[in-house]
């Protein structure tokens, strides 16, 4: 099987993986162009629907990689109660920033939801410029922050009528929120702890202060169409704390996903600090589970077996047949005329192009010590 061959050598699965990545994903944003252009004009809600699938279908490259590349053991905390309600209903998930793999790990909870079409995000504004990656989100109507609050408050108003459209045309959505802004690191999670004693609040212990305002005007905006707020929070038993290319390499890990459902009636509705402490409280609860986790190696209550489709699986292999096998052809055609320039050429570009790879699906994941200015 070509999953199993690919965990033999890393840098193979790197390079196909990325390969695979690349050119599916210049497919999809020309089948995302042309829904924009011919089927979304006439008709918002199947034009957002095909995108959703679209989105779904490259992504699952993404959750490929977690969930049978790497076979990352997650466990699930949650209750049957709240499972009832998936994919019945709009909803915001308010995370918490654990690491560098958290948008991995968000795309495979959703995956094995059943809501990975449905998935939105906030994101920085040069994500948009981005081949593959940013031009899906473009197309998928993700928010772009420029990270200046006098221009992002707009763009949160905007974008948030555009999202409430889905409501109206009963297409289901999951609205990731990573409050805290910056992924959790040492050096600003020291920052977040002078933050908080400089302004008389109690400091966190396990993840950073969260930056209400957008979050504030996000819960503002979106509460009508809203079913419920999710409170998510990630964690690593042990010491372990992976990267996005220790993933993409083919590196186990062990994972934890606790998911809570607040239906949007317990959430504040109009008055603007009380919605900021409600998000403050969230994240007070993220830390007692998070020094739970610590001290038990597993969050309180019992694992949800949430088992892994093979929907992944099998979008994986229909990607691979369809950009590999003309590649194949093209290249024995080459070998049998004898054109060995092209042939140079041609692993030049590959080179190139595995750059170029590299550098899109890191630029994907959060960027360690980087310095960001947030809302």
């Amino acid at each position: 099987m070509l999953h199993k061959i690919l965990k033999v050598h890393r840098l193979l699965a790197v390079s196909y993986i990325s390969y695979i990545y690349l050119l599916s994903g210049l497919i999809t944003n020309f089948l995302q162009l042309l829904t924009f252009l011919f089927v979304r004009t006439f008709s918002e809600r199947w034009g957002t629907k095909i995108n959703g699938y679209l989105s779904a279908g490259l992504f699952s490259i993404f959750t490929f990689v977690v969930e049978w590349h790497c076979e990352c053991k997650i466990r699930f905390f949650c209750s049957h109660e709240d499972l009832k309600y998936l994919h019945k209903e709009h909803c915001l998930c308010i995370c918490n920033h654990h690491g560098e793999v958290d948008w991995l790990l968000g795309y495979t909870l959703l995956e094995r939801m059943n809501c990975l079409e449905g998935c939105k995000g906030l994101v920085k504004k040069e994500t948009m410029y981005l081949p593959v990656i940013g031009w899906k989100m473009w197309f998928s109507d993700y928010m772009f922050l420029s990270r200046s609050w006098a221009k992002d408050q707009e763009i949160i108003r905007k974008t948030c009528q555009t999202w409430s459209k889905y409501d109206a045309l009963h297409n289901k959505n999951f609205y990731i929120l990573f409050a805290e802004g910056t992924r959790f690191t040492e050096e600003k999670h020291a920052a977040s702890v002078k933050f908080c004693k400089d302004r008389g609040i109690e400091p966190y212990r396990n993840v950073l202060v969260p930056r209400t305002k957008g979050a504030v005007e996000l819960i503002s905006q979106l509460r009508d169409s809203l079913g419920c707020v999710y409170d998510v929070v990630f964690a690593f038993p042990g010491s372990n704390n992976p990267g996005t290319w220790t993933m993409f390499s083919g590196k186990s890990t062990d994972v934890d996903i606790y998911f809570r459902r607040i239906g949007v009636e317990d959430v504040p509705k109009n008055d603007r600090e009380e919605i900021a402490e409600f998000v403050m409280q969230q994240f007070r609860g993220k830390d007692d589970l998070l020094d739970y986790h610590t001290t038990h190696q597993q969050f309180p209550g019992e694992a949800f077996p949430l088992p892994r489709r093979k929907v992944s699986l099998i979008m994986f292999y229909v990607w691979s047949l369809v950009t590999v096998t003309p590649g194949v052809a093209f290249l024995v055609n080459l070998i049998r005329n004898e054109c060995y320039n092209m042939l140079l050429l041609l692993a030049i570009i590959s080179i190139i192009g595995g750059f170029v790879s590299h550098k899109i699906i890191s630029a994907a994941s959060v960027k360690k010590n980087q310095k960001e200015k947030g809302i």
